[in-house]
């Protein structure tokens, strides 16, 4: 994978003051420019050292949340139509935070902003101006986006700007610090994307783009929010029952001439929505044949369910995500799979229905028979192109990556999101779309890996796994790295080597979080590390932990790591015990300090596992082995010797004590005899 981030500002961390960006952008961290924030990052006044007088500020990005650094490359130093340009983005140590963030500079817009966040009311443009000063320059920046396959996803009132300080020339601004629609408030977004959590409404297509346009044309015509007075949920719902366009513009005075547009626009279709080549055509002064609004398919009869009287599937399956315990019981009860068949006149949908309940019932008890998981399921089924909605997340598809990452922000674990890959809820969301779209296939292919991912508990695999496949703009969340702002795979080794001037001899360069993001991030094939790295043996983990950083640091070609290296080499003596040989063991704890002092993993990496110096000492273990073995035998042999001989002479003792005794017996009866006799 490349890597997704220019080199890191290489300067020591400074406790105040500003910060230097490209050895060229100096950011004031004092000099805080809040009529420029964004939902996700704050603004700060920035000099350029080449061309002092410019007029640029900075957005220094939300530590964690995964930056858009893929179009951030594409938009630096482009001339984007009706866009703020964006001149430089790098990473760089913030002092106020003590750690290394992102940092976008945007030219400054001198004019201002046109509507303050916050705010109900803003400049207005006429309908004379409107086509010439936004839709025009607007429409053009957006087609530049859509040759270079990006979208905006992040087109509000509150984001355009007077670019020059006469307040003509208007233009959108930042779309890069924080994930697509995650700063978008729910009147800009579509019904299904709005439905999703922020971090979950994914990237979208120059459809949703349409759409916040539309959405912006009609502020920026009225001066005013036609929806203010409505909370977020009854914005949703009165969308699903009455329409985008009606509930915007129902009760608006919207001009005539901009009644096409804004149909197209706003339309809940996605295939009917204009796209850039319907507004050129429109901008042209070509006539469009007018949108027909489809009336959405509504019941005959409401179902009363959580306060309100549901008359579509979207709502109730709105409803029932937010109510599982009572939608659980609605969804058995068989008054509401007949309510589908004759008000909703849904019947294969009650029927799907029905057997999702008749294996829930077999497997209660199981997950697999959770309430959680049925009513997921069933709101799929109600609304296909809805979000999945399981346990408070809701997410589209092309959102799952920055809900992993949000999730771990925000809860400090991925339980929930390693629980829709376990219980398939996006292939499942997948299979039943009314309408294939080519990307369904790529998007099945990856669930289809994270999910394997998911059941290998090995580091390197895991929940992890899927967190850096998912998020190649995420840094890596270690705590050993997680204030060096680590997103590119050349950043991993220079962030540990300074982590080993703070961490604990105990520890180890190497967790859960930095193999995953190293097997994520790495172009070469580190199956064999990863296996090492795995084993359950401590020795046999080191060898694998230092084999790793080992091919990294030859293969990128990195320049000496002297703290890592001195880190690493206090921890291998496990490693060094391997060997048999005593004086092998003492020649490598003599060899290991002057290899630290070079700095060089692989040359270190080399003498502890050198296959030669492996080879020679298991031949040396081996012969020893034999001759210990040959020397045992010897000496059973001797041993087993000396006791026949001792068994021998022990029988022949006691022979000659018997005949001994024998004789002495016979003489004394003989000379007992001659006594008596004579």
């Amino acid at each position: 994978m490349a890597e997704a981030s220019p080199d890191k500002d290489k300067a020591a961390p400074v406790a105040s003051g500003p910060v230097v960006l490209a050895d060229r952008y100096m950011i004031d961290t004092g000099g805080a420019l809040a009529e420029f924030d964004t939902p996700s990052a704050k603004a700060y006044a920035v000099e350029d050292r080449r061309e002092p007088g410019r007029h640029l500020f900075a957005l220094v990005c939300t530590p964690g949340l995964p930056a858009r650094t893929k179009v951030m490359a594409q938009l630096k130093g482009a001339a984007v139509s009706g866009m703020l340009p964006l001149i430089e983005w790098g990473t760089v140590f913030w002092p106020l935070s003590r750690q290394h963030c992102m940092a976008v500079v945007y030219e400054k817009p001198r004019g201002g902003r046109l509507i303050p966040p916050g705010s109900n009311k803003g400049a207005r443009v006429n309908e004379y101006d409107l086509p010439r000063r936004v839709i025009e320059p607007m429409a053009a920046g957006l087609q530049d986006l859509a040759l270079r396959n990006v979208t905006h996803r992040n087109i509000r009132p509150t984001n355009l700007f007077y670019l020059d300080e006469a307040k003509q020339e208007i233009v959108l601004g930042d779309c890069v610090t924080s994930p697509a629609g995650f700063d978008q408030p729910v009147f800009a977004e579509p019904i299904d994307r709005s439905l999703a959590s922020p971090p979950g409404r994914g990237e979208g297509t120059i459809g949703d783009d349409m759409y916040a346009f539309g959405v912006t044309i009609v502020f920026l015509l009225l001066g005013y929010s036609p929806v203010e007075k409505l909370s977020e949920d009854d914005l949703i719902h009165a969308k699903i029952e009455q329409g985008s366009y009606a509930t915007i513009c129902g009760n608006a005075r919207v001009p005539l001439s901009m009644l096409e547009p804004l149909r197209g626009m706003l339309s809940d279709d996605a295939e009917e929505r204009w796209g850039l080549e319907e507004l050129e055509l429109w901008l042209s002064g070509r006539q469009m044949t007018p949108i027909q609004k489809r009336a959405a398919q509504k019941a005959d009869a409401p179902l009363p369910f959580a306060g309100r009287n549901h008359t579509t599937p979207r709502t109730l399956a709105r409803a029932f995500s937010r109510n599982v315990r009572e939608a659980a019981k609605i969804i058995r009860e068989e008054h509401f799979q007949t309510w589908l068949r004759r008000n909703m006149a849904m019947p294969s949908l009650a029927d799907m229905l029905a057997s999702l309940v008749r294996d829930a019932d077999t497997l209660k008890h199981t997950p697999s028979g959770s309430d959680e998981l049925l009513v997921a399921r069933i709101c799929i089924l109600l609304d296909p192109t809805g979000p999945v909605r399981y346990k408070g997340l809701n997410f589209l598809p092309d959102g799952f990556g920055p809900t992993l990452a949000v999730e771990l922000l925000r809860q400090g674990n991925n339980q929930l999101s390693a629980e829709v890959l376990l219980r398939d809820l996006p292939a499942f969301w997948l299979a039943n779309q009314p309408s294939y779209s080519p990307e369904f296939t790529v998007l099945e292919r990856n669930f289809t890996q994270l999910k394997g991912f998911l059941k290998i508990n090995d580091v390197g695999f895991g929940i992890e796994r899927c967190l850096y496949e998912l998020n190649p703009e995420m840094p890596c969340q270690s705590e050993m790295v997680m204030t060096h702002y680590v997103v590119g795979i050349r950043d991993i080794l220079p962030a540990l080597d300074e982590a080993a001037k703070v961490t604990e001899a105990p520890s180890k360069p190497m967790d859960r979080h930095i193999a995953a993001f190293i097997a994520a991030r790495f172009d070469e094939n580190i199956d064999p590390h990863l296996k090492a790295l795995a084993d359950e043996k401590e020795e046999t983990a080191l060898i694998g932990m230092l084999s790793l950083l080992a091919f990294l640091q030859w293969r990128l070609r990195t320049d000496p790591l002297y703290g890592l290296s001195s880190w690493i080499g206090g921890l291998l003596g496990p490693a060094i015990n391997t060997y048999h040989s005593r004086t092998t063991r003492r020649e490598l704890e003599k060899e290991i300090p002057k290899l630290v002092r070079q700095g060089s993993l692989p040359d270190l990496f080399d003498l502890i596992d050198n296959p030669e110096r492996r080879r020679q000492d298991i031949n040396a273990f081996n012969v020893a082995c034999q001759q210990f073995s040959e020397a045992e035998a010897e000496i059973e042999k001797i041993e087993s010797g000396e006791t026949a001989n001792q068994e021998s002479m022990m029988a022949v003792g006691q022979q000659a004590a018997a005949m001994t005794s024998i004789i002495i017996t016979m003489i004394t009866i003989s000379v007992m005899f001659l006594v008596e006799y004579w």
